[in-house]
């Protein structure tokens, strides 16, 4: 895949003589063939590598590693999954967007911001 694409895979995978296949392989292959059938778009990797883009998951991994679960997990920490999540949107919103952080705290009160 990393050097034809998802498509190229597609087409050697619908080769298979899988007429004969009964049962979970059957199933398998049904299955496996429409997931690329659906997302071959996304699979195009040659022209992915070409533009210098990232085919890997390392960076997203370790994007999360560092923007998400060291900033949650520190010493004394407590969490619960509403405020996690509302400590997520906020630091993406100051990351991708500083220049709307102003606009977000104005849009209404800070207290219900803040709630945990």
């Amino acid at each position: 895949m990393k050097h034809e694409g998802g498509a190229a895979l597609l087409a050697k995978w619908e080769q298979l003589d899988a007429q004969r296949w009964r049962g979970w392989r059957s199933e398998v292959y049904r299955e496996q063939t429409q997931y690329f059938r659906n997302h071959q778009h996304r699979m195009d990797y040659p022209r992915y590598i070409a533009n210098g883009w990232q085919i890997g998951s390392g960076p997203v991994e370790s994007g999360c590693k560092r923007l998400v679960t060291q900033r949650l997990k520190g010493a004394g920490m407590r969490w619960k999954e509403r405020g996690t999540n509302t400590m997520c949107h906020l630091r993406a919103l100051l990351l991708s967007h500083p220049s709307q952080w102003n606009h977000y705290w104005a849009a209404s009160e800070p207290t219900l911001h803040l709630q945990n």
